[in-house]
């Protein structure tokens, strides 16, 4: 019975795949997350067809 993993060819493309796949874990790891902006502060105001302010909203962020 031959062992599967004697050959040379095998240990290879085993270490190939091992080498991208820490590769990727790595480059996956130290990758900035993407962070949404959350509740921002201030004041909108809203106006019409003709410029003139129809509605005023005041934000205000509790953290």
């Amino acid at each position: 019975m031959a062992n599967w993993f004697s050959s040379r060819r095998t240990k290879v493309r085993l270490a190939a795949v091992l080498t991208l796949a820490i590769v990727a874990a790595v480059v996956a790891w130290r990758a900035p997350q993407k962070r949404d902006p959350g509740c921002v502060s201030g004041r909108q105001e809203e106006r019409d067809q003709s410029g003139k302010v129809v509605r005023i909203r005041h934000t205000e962020c509790l953290r």
